[in-house]
């Protein structure tokens, strides 16, 4: 199948959350506040699992195992994620699986394997965000966690693009 068309479904899959996250900020302190909503959580889990499906089909078609296991277990903590609720210690075990795999992804694909300008500073970016987050871990971190997750999606779209 075609990497183009494995995107768009991608995409598309990932809109349904950002939506969700989008249309029920109302001062939350975090995303997890919105994910771990009862009237979120189950949409937000069902689209995420799909959007999971054409992520590990992509990353097979690209043929990287290291970037196939990394994205799995990035896939693993978002799902632990949305069904643990945030108040639950586990909950932060599965956010600390997210955000170092991630960081992983894009230093493995930044310093290994097609490293530019563009994708170096995106990385440092995600340094800074993931520091910020780690800060301020009582405060209102919902908008360092937006960025750290629009970050990763342009670094992941730009890997694309490459």
């Amino acid at each position: 199948m075609d990497k183009n068309y494995l995107l768009i479904f991608m995409i598309f899959c990932y809109s349904i959350p950002i939506f969700l996250v989008c249309s029920n900020y109302k001062c939350n302190n975090s995303v997890s506040n919105i994910i771990c909503d009862k009237n979120c959580k189950y949409i937000i889990l069902f689209s995420m699992i799909l959007m999971g499906i054409g992520t590990i089909y992509y990353e097979i078609v690209r043929a990287d195992i290291y970037s196939i296991i990394l994205i799995s277990f990035i896939l693993v903590g978002i799902y632990g994620l949305i069904i643990i609720n945030e108040y639950n210690k586990i909950h932060y075990i599965f956010a600390t699986i997210v955000f170092i795999c991630i960081f992983l992804f894009m230093m493995r694909h930044c310093m290994l394997l097609k490293c530019n300008k563009i994708l170096f500073g995106s990385l440092i970016l995600q340094l800074l965000l993931i520091l910020l987050i780690v800060k301020n871990i009582d405060k209102n971190i919902f908008y360092s966690e937006v960025f750290y997750i629009l970050n990763f999606a342009f670094f992941y779209l730009y890997l694309h693009f490459l």
